[in-house]
């Protein structure tokens, strides 16, 4: 049976979407899982007396401290000690816990991570990726990295490419990742000194058969699906990030000032109205974050996933199962054998 740490805390609708996301997973996963919630009990307990838990592999432990989304991560790993999000990444470290999730901070549960867990054998800096939708087929495109690491070196670059395609490989099921260096230009010299010669370690990983890179890609390419991995540092790549988070909420405003000024004309009439509404709103589906649920830490020598700060309990329930499916695929073990070889 594997141990998951749901961190009860975390996120802008804790503790009550991640209890419930948590009884979901254990109603849905059987016998599979047995998970520790962590969080203040005199908040969490009451609410947990009002579910019916009875015959799930449930456990609580009480941390008095909360790291909120407002915490500087550094300060809040070393001064929080006893919060809910250290405290399960503990389990972790003295095997206690197979995995750790959370929705909480996310600056605080990678600095948290990296001091409590450590890194991999071989991993020069641990990364963070995103997902996107295709447009050519069904699957989403992979960025890395999007914030975890600003300034990054040309052999940054390549291992984020190496772990998330080992990642992509071993637990989603792709037989052959695809790897696009973004940069301004698809030919080969261009970009900045770090980007050429990133190109040059990608290209020579390729030849070696580590990866199966592409060359570069621009930015018109993301949505496109023509890369499974997209590879920039984390300035650029948060950026994106937000920006493409902004996609849906900008199009739906536009979408309903066109249509209530076509309802209101007399150039449809409501019931059309409602059934294209449906339609779009379908066409945004592939935008869904909850279907994922977050996104593991690459390269920190435990499982550690951090989820939106916005995540509902169908997003913690996921979670739960991809921390449960990176421990069954072992993930970060294939990315030991490779990095630790180098």
């Amino acid at each position: 049976m594997l141990t998951i740490a749901v961190d009860a805390m975390g996120g802008d609708n804790a503790p009550a979407c991640v209890i419930e996301g948590t009884i979901q997973a254990l109603k849905e996963g059987g016998n599979k899982f047995e998970v520790v919630l962590i969080g203040q009990a005199e908040i969490v307990e009451p609410m947990l007396a009002r579910e019916e838990t009875d015959g799930l592999n449930l456990r609580f432990l009480h941390a008095p401290e909360v790291v909120t989304m407002d915490d500087v991560p550094a300060t809040a790993v070393k001064t929080k000690q006893n919060s809910s999000l250290v405290r399960g990444l503990h389990l972790c470290k003295t095997k206690e816990a197979d995995a750790f999730v959370s929705a909480g901070n996310t600056g605080a549960q990678m600095a948290a991570s990296l001091f409590v867990l450590g890194r991999l054998p071989g991993v020069l800096r641990p990364t963070i990726y995103a997902y996107f939708p295709r447009l050519q087929e069904e699957g989403l495109t992979n960025i890395v990295d999007v914030g975890a690491n600003v300034d990054c070196k040309p052999e940054n670059l390549l291992q984020f490419a190496e772990m998330l395609s080992i990642y992509q490989k071993y637990a989603a099921g792709i037989e052959q990742p695809q790897v696009g260096l973004l940069n301004i230009g698809e030919e080969e010299g261009k970009g900045s000194d770090t980007l050429k010669q990133a190109y040059n370690l990608l290209k020579e990983a390729d030849g070696h058969g580590k990866i199966n890179f592409i060359g570069n890609i621009e930015g018109h390419d993301i949505l496109k699906g023509k890369a499974t991995i997209v590879v920039c540092d984390g300035l650029v790549g948060n950026t994106i990030l937000k920006f493409g988070e902004s996609i849906p909420e900008f199009l739906g405003t536009l979408f309903k000032r066109a249509l209530g000024s076509t309802v209101a004309s007399g150039g449809m009439d409501e019931k059309t109205a409602a059934v294209t509404t449906a339609m779009f709103k379908g066409m945004f589906k592939s935008f869904d974050v909850e279907e994922v649920g977050g996104v593991p830490f690459l390269g920190v020598d435990g499982i550690s996933i951090v989820g939106h700060g916005r995540s509902s309990s169908r997003a913690i329930k996921n979670m739960i199962f991809m921390a449960g499916h990176m421990i069954e695929r072992k993930v970060n073990q294939h990315i030991a054998e490779v990095l630790s070889g180098q």
